[in-house]
């Protein structure tokens, strides 16, 4: 296809994601209406998701993989090779519905003060998932989270049936135009994992722009490919979220918001232990957010190179850990 006429070049960046793809690039093939498109994979990971790929979908431009380099700097190396109007971040456990990519090129057109424009993500009963409630960090919604309001005060599962603006758009499934892609330098590759969509959606909102949710772009989500009460997945929030920190808030702040993650953590912890025979979901729970409950000198200094979560991981911090 002529460069000149792509609309949306869609980003996916996998990890161990062998299981999750063929839905993934199945479900765009089928979502494609008049939208021109162009789909663009790399490999973090190593369950041969590469390969499989180049097997399976030859009109997929397959970028080869540096190994696990990140969600941030795996998606600007993907952004280097596209050739769209639009580049569309999709996660490979996210299954495109039919339409979606019309409705959001829609979206942009109806709202061309914003600068990105995201979609619905849908959990298995087909209710709006979390992935629609991500928050600019504050302290009150760190408190929030704390006494255990955090999620009454964002409740996802309520039926999203019209176009919103948003303060965060979910990295899994998010529309930016090209230029201003460039404009903002693309993701801030100091995060490795988690935070840099919450990142780029404050440097963009600072820059004069809007974002907005398009109600009739809807895909399913699989979060974390299933695997949404990871311990390790958990880890990886926590430190995203402090590398969120250190970048826009002052030292005190920072010191606030950091008790209240880990209080939070650990009264996650608690509950499962006390109750989680009671409730299957207060048990996963406590389970997830035992290494941020216990161990918070992994994830207090976010992604510092070389005593942040992922150098100390690199280092064995965790024996016989699964990668995210």
């Amino acid at each position: 296809m002529d460069s000149s006429a792509i609309d949306i070049s869609i980003l996916v960046v996998a990890f161990n994601s062998r299981g999750c793809i063929d839905a993934c690039l199945d479900a765009i093939e089928r979502s494609v209406g008049r939208a021109r498109v162009e789909v663009l994979l790399v490999d973090n990971g190593s369950d041969g998701t590469e390969q499989h790929v180049l097997e399976a979908f030859p009109d997929v431009t397959t970028i080869t993989s540096e190994g696990n380099v990140g969600f941030a700097r795996a998606n600007n190396r993907l952004a280097e090779h596209a050739k769209g109007q639009y580049l569309l971040l999709l996660n490979p456990d996210a299954f495109l519905q039919e339409g979606a990519l019309d409705a959001l090129l829609d979206g942009a057109s109806r709202y061309p003060e914003a600068g990105a424009w995201g979609g619905i993500t849908l959990d298995s009963d087909g209710l709006p998932d979390f992935g629609n409630s991500i928050q600019m960090p504050s302290l009150s919604g760190f408190l929030s989270s704390v006494l255990g309001l955090s999620g009454a005060l964002h409740d996802p599962s309520s039926s999203i049936e019209n176009d919103r603006p948003a303060d965060v758009l979910s990295g899994g499934f998010f529309m930016i135009r090209r230029d201003l892609w460039e404009e903002m330098s693309g993701l801030d590759e100091r995060f490795f994992l988690y935070c840099e969509e919450v990142d780029l959606c404050l440097r963009l909102r600072q820059s004069g722009y809007g974002l907005r949710q398009i109600a009739a772009a809807k895909a399913h989500h699989q979060i974390a490919h299933g695997n949404f009460q990871s311990p390790l997945r958990r880890l990886y929030q926590a430190a995203g979220t402090m590398e969120f920190l250190k970048k826009h808030w002052p030292l005190p702040k920072r010191i606030i918001a950091a008790v209240l993650i880990w209080k939070a953590a650990l009264l996650r912890v608690i509950l499962g232990a006390l109750l989680g025979w009671h409730s299957d979901r207060l048990a996963a729970a406590g389970r997830g957010y035992r290494h941020v409950a216990l161990r918070p000198g992994l994830w207090l200094r976010g992604y510092h190179p070389k005593s942040g979560l992922k150098a100390r991981l690199d280092g064995g911090a965790l024996a016989n850990r699964t990668k995210p």
